[in-house]
Order: structure tokens, then sequence, then C-alpha cells
């Protein structure tokens, strides 16, 4: 991805349900001795797992001094999890936790989730000094508790059928005025990694304000990523000659939507994505005429299908319109782009290890534009391939400081691809003022999430930001021609690069 934030929430809605008699889901002490029935977990990114479930409903004993379900377990996944994964929230694509026995079923692939920070899917480490909305994260004696209790048994002091209640909500949802789709699918391009833009055209007949967007993405397993970007009404002419001018909607955008024509970014959506839903006041300007590109990445892995997503629009309401005069604060960005250059390891070879085969590798694929790229953030942080020579040890990194927007921060989105490990954004960094804004150790690359400030957050005139990026060769894909990687679109190039949504005033 170019340039375009990117964006994790989870929605829900549930009811409450009285809980009844107490029973357990019991299991047998070993792994090698559980009846197992295995059951395929299809990801929203298709990643199949295979879990446990329960063999049989008896009910607690006496001697049991293990956690308690109802009292320590449950809490912590109703104010947690449940939101994601009950109703239509985005993880019951996953599992479901609406039920006590549910949960028990589950409750091997939990644990392991649990434990290995997977799960919840919140991936800042804590070391942050600034303190983020719709955090579901839990505190380390609360995954502790959750492992206990599966490797005590899983036992439940609650009727099997008693029904989890979301109790928090890590994000909240929009309620879309309009739902846009493009007339016909998309079917694909037959390349691996296909860049598609189509017009989305909200068809405003009179000037209007968007409070928030929703992506809504028709086939996940192949969507990489979305991104977002207003156009124009008098540049809207240029994006309609390019519509199907190969002979199928849309058309190829690799890089930006229409070269020499600089477009706002709107926002974008990645796996385990949410909605754009902006602060107070604050609004996207839409003129009749006025239109939305969106930027398409599909990764055909699990093989083409026929894609046909769309957007939700939430526009503002007439009192909110009426108490500012007529006009919110218009959302700005600006994209914060690091180095990348990962030399192959000294256990690799091949010809893409050369950097400048690999450079003219991603030219034949993606064009001259983004050939050149890498030298352009190289130039921009002060650096050359040379800073980098010695990185062969299987990892690299980089960092670069750059000058900060002006303004109220809204959003901080990282992105990196599938090599990523670890990223880190610093404001004013070695200065008494420093702030570590964002901080991740354990990279995931399916859970590409934003973080919007719980508390005001000001830059101001002469601010500075670090934007610190690292990379482990060890997760190269199978079967995938080694290669020295650089800045680039495909899934298997990599990023440094961070998207900052802001309101001046």
């Amino acid at each position: 991805m170019l340039a375009g934030p990117l964006f994790a929430a989870c929605a829900s809605t549930s009811s409450e349900t009285e809980q009844t008699t107490t029973t357990n889901v019991a299991r047998d002490e070993t792994p090698s001795t559980r009846s197992t029935i295995k059951s395929t977990i299809k990801s929203t990114t298709g990643v199949e797992a295979e879990t446990t479930e329960a063999a049989s409903l008896t009910t607690i004993g006496p001697d049991y001094g293990g956690p308690s379900f109802a009292d320590d377990v449950m809490p912590v996944l109703e104010q947690n999890c449940v939101s994601c994964h009950s109703s239509s929230g985005p993880g019951t694509a996953h599992v479901r936790f609406e039920t006590a026995a549910q949960v028990a079923t589950l409750a091997d692939f939990i644990g392991s989730e649990v434990e290995d920070r997977h799960m919840p899917p919140w991936r800042l480490s804590g070391l942050e000094d600034v303190k983020y909305k719709y955090s579901p994260r839990i505190t380390n004696e609360e995954r502790q508790t959750i492992v206990d209790w599966v490797n005590q048994g899983a036992t439940l002091d609650l009727a099997d059928d008693a029904a989890l209640v979301a109790r928090g909500q890590t994000h909240p949802t929009v309620e879309a005025d309009l739902v846009l789709r493009p007339d016909d699918a998309y079917p694909d391009s037959g390349q691996l990694d296909d860049y598609r833009c189509r017009i989305i055209d909200p068809a405003f007949g009179e000037p209007s304000w968007i409070r928030a967007i929703e992506v809504l993405p028709d086939q996940k397993p192949n969507l990489h990523h979305a991104v977002l970007f207003k156009l124009f009404d008098d540049v809207r002419g240029q994006a309609e000659q390019l519509d199907g001018s190969d002979g199928k909607p849309g058309w190829s955008c690799p890089t930006v939507p229409l070269q020499a024509v600089p477009l706002p970014n709107l926002g974008g959506w990645a796996p385990g994505a949410g909605p754009i839903i902006l602060p107070e006041r604050t609004g996207i300007q839409m003129k009749p005429g006025d239109a939305f590109i969106v930027q398409w990445h599909y990764h055909y892995d699990s093989g083409p299908i026929e894609d046909n997503s769309g957007l939700g629009i939430q526009l503002a309401t007439k009192a909110e319109l009426e108490n500012d005069g007529g006009r919110l604060e218009p959302l700005r960005s600006v994209q914060l782009l690091g180095p990348v250059e990962i030399p192959c390891s000294r256990n690799e070879q091949g010809p893409l290890c050369d950097r400048d085969r690999a450079i003219d590798r991603i030219r034949q694929e993606f064009g001259d534009q983004a050939a050149g790229i890498p030298g352009f953030v190289n130039r921009l942080c002060g650096v050359t391939p040379a800073t980098y020579a010695q990185m062969i040890d299987g990892q690299a990194s980089s960092s670069c400081d750059l000058p900060a927007p002006v303004g109220h921060i809204i959003s901080i989105w990282p992105h990196m691809h599938e090599l990523g490990i670890g990223y880190r954004l610093t404001l004013n960094p070695g200065t008494q003022n420093e702030k570590v804004l964002v901080d991740i150790d354990q990279w995931d690359f399916q859970w590409q999430t934003g973080y919007s400030p719980a508390e005001p957050l000001v830059f101001e005139r002469g601010d500075a930001l670090r934007i610190e990026c690292k990379w482990d060769r060890s997760l190269w894909p199978e079967g995938v021609e080694s290669r020295y990687v650089v800045w680039a679109e495909g899934t298997h190039d990599e990023m440094c690069y961070t998207s900052i949504g802001y309101r001046r005033g």
C-alpha cells in the first residue's frame, strides 16, 4: 500500500440472558486422551486452524480449585472479546463466543491465542506515553487467569447454554445513510497482486459532509487492503477515461489512482479492519460531482474470485451542521515514509538478491514511479543502500526523522508487510519532550490496527517524529524466490509507513 491509513475495529450487539443451573464442561486430563473433534476455523483472512471440541458435560467436583469461569474468566471475555465474536461482529467469521459451552469447546485454541498475545488483537506493547480509545488490552494477570483456566480443564461453573454478553465495545459502529457498491463485480486480472481502482459515486445533489465511512469488503480472503481517495469533480473526467479501458471494471493502479494528479487520502481498510469515524466537528466535505476512488489490492493466494466490495457512508446531521455554522473542520492526513532496505541474508542466494535486479523487477511489475520510491525515501531520510549493507544476519531495521504535522491528532496508522516484527513512532526523540506514541514489539500483518488518542494530542510547529521499523527474513514465505526487499507495493515487498489523520484548529 502506498498511501492510506489502516483501520481495525470490532462491533457488537448482544442481549442479556439469565444464567441458570451449575454444570461444567469436563475434559480428559491429557491432550492425547481427549475426545477430539477436528473443526476447521477459517479466519477473515482465509487462514485455517484446528481446535478441540468438548467431549462431555458433567458437574464440577468439590476439589476443583482453579479459576472460576463465571467470576474470573467470563468477565474478561465479555469486556474484551465478545463484542467481536458474537452477533455479526467481525470475529464471528473465525469463532463465536456466545455461550459458555462454545467457549469451553474452543478452550485450547483460546488459551494458545491469548498466551501468544495474538488475541485480543491489540498490538501495542504498553510502553507508550499516550492512551488510546477502544483498547481491548487485557492485563498480564487476566491473561494468566485464562491460560490457567484452560490448563486446569476449562471447567464451567454455570449452565453450558449461559449467554455471554458484550460488556465492552472495542470500536463504535456506523449507521450508514448510504451503502454504495459498484454496478458490476470485478472478476480479477490473473495476477498474484492486483491493484484495481474503482470509482464509487455517492451522487450528491447538494454539498454534504461525511462523518464516517465503513469499507464493506466482499471477498475478505482475497483483499490485502483498500485505500480511499476523494475524486474532485473537475478531474473526474480523467478517471472516467481510465475506467474500463482494458475491458474490465476499473483500471490498474499499483501506485496512485491518477498520475500527476494528487488526490486527498481519506483512509482505508486492512484485515481485521473497521470504520473510519471522525471526531466531533470534523468531516469530509463533498460537493455535487465529487466521488470516491478506492484502490483495492487483491492478493490471490486462494485463487481468483469475483469481488464487489463497497462503502457505507454516514452523513453529518442537520443539527451537527447548524451547531457549527454549516461547516465542519475538514479531515487532513499526512504520510510518513521510512527506508526499506533488506538485503538477502548470508544463507540466501539468487539473482534477485542483487539490489539493482530487485529494483528492475519492481519496475517491470509496477512501473517507473514505483521503482523510484526506494531511492526517494532514502534521500528523504539521508541514507543510502550502503547504510544497510551489513544487515545480512536475517534481520534489518531502519529509522527516519521527519517534521510532524501541526494540529490535533485524530488517528495514527502504522503499516508494514509480512516480514515486519517491530514498529515504533516517537514524538520529539532525544528531547525532554520525548513521547513514545506507538510501540509494537510483535507486529502482526493480519491485524493492521489504527490508534485514536483517548485524550487531546496536539503537534506544535517544530515538533519532529521518528518512525522505526524492524523486519525478520526468517518470515520469508516458502516457495517465493529470495530477493533483496525494498519499498514497494507487493505483499512480498515491504513498507515502513505511517498515516496520521489530523485537524487544524
